[in-house]
Order: C-alpha cells, then sequence, then structure tokens
C-alpha cells in the first residue's frame, strides 16, 4: 500500500526523488532543500534508497520506488514500469515541481513528466565526476526546466563534464549548519558513547575492525596507537564494532547533527562526507574511494589537502596509518580551523528559492550562476 499524501487544496507542493546510490548522498541533498522550504509548503519524498524512512523524521511523506536492481527486472521492463508509477505518483500528488537528485536520470522519468506538463522540474546534479564520464546524460537536460548545481569546495579541481555544462550553480550543499549541531556532552549522550576521552569517527565503509589490512581495521588500530577511541558508522560489522571499549557502534541520521561528539574524522571523500566534516570543524583524514563509478574522490581529496584543509592519503593499509594519525591529533585543529574561515556558507537556502522560483511559488532571484 502507497503511504498516504493528502492533497489540500492550494497548498503548494514538492516532488523529492532521489536516485539509487552508494550511500545517503542524494536523499541527504533533497531533505536540505525541503527543510528550508516554507512551513505551508507540502514536501513529498521518492527515493530508490532503501534508507528512505529516515525522511519521516522531518516530517515529510514517502514512498519506496525499487531501482532496476533491487527489482531484478529487465531494464526495458523496469523503465516502463517507472514511467507508469511516477505517473501515477504525479497524477496522485500534483506537485508543482519535481527535483531530482542524482547524476543519471532514469528513461521513463520523462515519459512521466510529459504526461503531467502542469509539474516543472529540476535536475539536482552534483559535479565533480569523473573525467571523460557520463558525459551523454548531459543531454537529458532538456528534460528539466532547470539544472541546479550544488557547489563543491573542490570546484577548482574539476575536470570532469559538468564544467562547462549550462546550470544554476549554489554554493556548497550541507543538510546541517554550525547552529543545528547538539552540544559535546548531548551528542555523546545521545549516540550511547563515553562523556570522556578523545573519540572519533571512522566511516570508511563496511569493513573488519580485526584486521590490519583492510581501511577500516588500519584506521581502528592507528587510533588506538594513539589513545583515541573509534566509532564506526557501517552497519555490517555490528557484531565485530563491540568487541573491546575503544570501538563504538554510532547509528544517527543525520549523524552530522552529533558531529561535536568527535575529535576527529576517518572518512571517505564523498561530497557529504568531506563537505560535513569541512563546513562544520571536524578535523579530518579523507580516504578517497577510487572504485567509484563517477564521483572524483581522489579529486576532491587532493584538494582539500592542497588547501590545507584535510589530510588525505589513498590508502591506509600497508603500514602508513600510524602516522597519518598521528598528524591528524597533532595538527587536525588547525586544518580544520583554515578550513572554516574559508567556508563560503550553505548554499542550501538558495537552492531551495530556486526550486520555489521555477515551481512559480516565489519570486525570489536567482543566487546561482549560469554558465
Amino acid at each position: 500500500m502507497l503511504p498516504r499524501c493528502d492533497i489540500i487544496a492550494g497548498m503548494p507542493s514538492v516532488l523529492l526523488v532521489s536516485s539509487n546510490g552508494a550511500g545517503m548522498g542524494h536523499l541527504t541533498r533533497l531533505l536540505a532543500y525541503g527543510r528550508r522550504m516554507p512551513a505551508d509548503v507540502r514536501r513529498h519524498v521518492v527515493s530508490m534508497s532503501q534508507a528512505v524512512p529516515v525522511v519521516a523524521a522531518e516530517g515529510l511523506t514517502w514512498e519506496y520506488l525499487p531501482s532496476q536492481g533491487a527489482t531484478g527486472l529487465r531494464p526495458a521492463t523496469w523503465r516502463s514500469l517507472l514511467a507508469d508509477r511516477m505517473s501515477e505518483v504525479l497524477g496522485r500528488v500534483d506537485p508543482d515541481v519535481l527535483v531530482f537528485d542524482g547524476t543519471h536520470p532514469y528513461a521513463g522519468l520523462d515519459v512521466a513528466l510529459a504526461a503531467h506538463p502542469r509539474t516543472r522540474a529540476v535536475w539536482s546534479r552534483r559535479a565533480m565526476w569523473k573525467p571523460g564520464r557520463n558525459g551523454p546524460q548531459l543531454d537529458k537536460a532538456a528534460w528539466f526546466d532547470v539544472v541546479l548545481e550544488p557547489g563543491d569546495l573542490a570546484s577548482d579541481a574539476d575536470r570532469g563534464e559538468t564544467v562547462t555544462a549550462a546550470a544554476t550553480r549554489v554554493r556548497p550543499v550541507t543538510m546541517l549548519d554550525l547552529e543545528d549541531l547538539s552540544d559535546r556532552a548531548t551528542a555523546r549522550a545521545a549516540l550511547g558513547l563515553p562523556a570522556d576521552g578523545p573519540l572519533a569517527l571512522v566511516s570508511l565503509g563496511a569493513g573488519n575492525i580485526n584486521d590490519t589490512g583492510d581501511e577500516v581495521g588500519a584506521a581502528v588500530r592507528a587510533l588506538r596507537s594513539q589513545g583515541v577511541g573509534a566509532c564506526v558508522t557501517a552497519p555490517s560489522i555490528a557484531e565485530r564494532a563491540y568487541a573491546g571499549d575503544d570501538v563504538h557502534l554510532v547509528r544517527h541520521f543525520p549523524l552530522s547533527e552529533h558531529f561535536r561528539a568527535f575529535d576527529h574524522v576517518v572518512t571517505a571523500a564523498g561530497y557529504n562526507s568531506v563537505h560535513e566534516a569541512l563546513r562544520l570543524g571536524v578535523p579530518a583524514l579523507l580516504v578517497p574511494n577510487d572504485a567509484t563509478s563517477l564521483d572524483d574522490q581522489v579529486a576532491r581529496a587532493r584538494h582539500a589537502a592542497e588547501r590545507g584543509w584535510a589530510l588525505t592519503a589513498r590508502t591506509l593499509t600497508g603500514g602508513g596509518a600510524d602516522a597519518l594519525v598521528e598528524e591528524l591529533v597533532a595538527r587536525g585543529p588547525e586544518l580544520a580551523a583554515r578550513a572554516q574561515a574559508q567556508d563560503p556558507g550553505n548554499g542550501a537556502a538558495d537552492a531551495a528559492q530556486e526550486i520555489l522560483r521555477v515551481a512559480g511559488l516565489a519570486a525570489a532571484p536567482r543566487t546561482g550562476t549560469a554558465s
């Protein structure tokens, strides 16, 4: 049964649609936009992420739309299903604007939009693509009224296909700002962490905390050697995460709400991870995932290191983790302060205003640049 999404006559509405990514980035970015819209704008979420129930905490209605991989259907069959399902959603919700966040607009979405011409459409398209990849997707900008590009702190290092593509660009986007964060004591209590002692967040995906040949394991061992407890985010290692008093499993969304619980972060270099750490002032060691299909995490991490905002390493295995973590403990606060001093601010409110403008719900001027 589909979730209830009451239609209130005359009430403006926005449909937020997220693609099926490897993490929470697409969904989190849509929530960053949604929470900066007026309370009288009804926001409904359709997501291919199995994590979509978390949006209920934002007071939003939602529904899950299984990806092609999750259904096991042939691509052509799934595209037809997508067109039918999105057409039904558009007819039921009747939004003023649809916002799709992803780097690959799915065929079938265009069919649904064409069948519901009243709804305007915005493509929220992150940049920093690996050079030479995904270029044909840019032609799908024609499906949308506006392409909205959330800024990247590493934009000067961007060599991907979107650099010369037309878009309305805003400042980097994070779901939360400093004033939204809980204090240290509240954050640690909320996450069930020790009140005292240094702690580091380790967010490198699934791993084995007892295997020093694994990125997560190498990070945990190096932190232990510095007397720093490790807080690991990967649910798949939940049982092993309680192997010692200095290793803790953390689960919360958005976790950035409780970032003051951590003295350091050892994280992959995805868009959300980097921008949350740098904007919110957590000393960071960035370990980019080069196995991503499109996101140029290596370039993003390298740029942050070159600007003196964070440390980076291609791997923590092979014996290099100890020196890196020692440097993180010694220099991390200095690097984090430098990053915050150069923070351009959050573009989420600007993005929300642009979305409302496209929908005809606000007369706000464009705050980004089209090029």
